[in-house]
């Protein structure tokens, strides 16, 4: 028969248990983290001892599906190797910590920990499951885009239109320099403006004049069009410019 692993007498030190989380953010994905230790003393009768390390993640808010997530030896039972007797003593104690890196975000994360103590004949005599406690992954790199593009006419100019862009960096840093690209309808040359900085959750305009707005070929205006920016999101970074209707005949 399985047991769970009863609580310790009066005093005693828990046979599972989770110590030292930590939670470390970051700006590049590749820095972010997450951690613990599980420690694991044995019951009476044990020859072996198991660990099962899992992450579960649960993308942006905290309403959304929890999922597990997969890397490493996570989900594997794990044994002490050094040496592979621990756990036959009474006064045995395994510690090991579990790290994982390269979080998404945003997201949170939650390590759920299980443990097993093996008896003799390899049977399971005593199961324990912990939860760690959560890790919010906060997206902090910059999210540039353009808003808007206004068109309006230059005055003494009847070729020409006034293309004003509302560029923003929606992200919880800022960013700069970079490159805002005017691509006009025609086959006249792109003009560029250069942004020293912009800073988190700010916006400005950028004014380009061009050609006559085309509805069959509008210009368009793109953010960070030479990619010297880590940018959370790529997709909302060019935004093609709708003409206005012309005046009626």
């Amino acid at each position: 028969m399985v047991a769970f692993a009863a609580s310790p007498a009066a005093g005693a030190p828990p046979r599972a248990q989770l110590q030292n989380f930590d939670c470390q953010r970051a700006l590049d994905p590749s820095s972010r983290a997450v951690s613990v230790d599980a420690v694991m003393r044995p019951l009476p009768g044990t020859e072996k001892l198991q660990m099962q390390f899992t992450l579960l993640e649960r993308a942006g808010g905290s309403t959304n599906v929890q999922t597990v997530v997969r890397a490493g030896d996570l989900g594997v039972w794990i044994s002490p190797d050094d040496p592979p007797t621990l756990g036959q003593r009474p006064g045995d104690v395994w510690k090991l910590n579990k790290l994982v890196l390269n979080l998404d975000a945003p997201a949170t994360y939650r390590f759920r920990v299980a443990y097993r103590w093996i008896g003799a004949h390899g049977h399971v005599i005593g199961l324990a499951t912990r939860l760690s406690a959560v890790c919010y992954q906060r997206e902090l790199r910059p999210d540039l885009l353009v808003k808007s593009i206004s068109v309006s006419s230059v005055a003494g100019h009847p070729l020409k239109d006034l293309y004003t862009a509302v560029i923003a960096n929606r992200g919880a840093t800022g960013a700069g320099p970079f490159e805002v690209l005017f691509t006009p309808g025609d086959d006249s040359a792109p003009k560029t403006h250069t942004v020293a900085f912009l800073g988190a959750y700010q916006g400005r305009r950028e004014t380009f004049v061009g050609p006559l707005c085309d509805a069959a070929s509008p210009p368009a205006v793109t953010v960070d069009a030479a990619s010297q920016v880590d940018d959370d999101n790529r997709a909302n970074n060019t935004l093609i410019a709708v003409c206005p209707t012309p005046p009626a005949p």
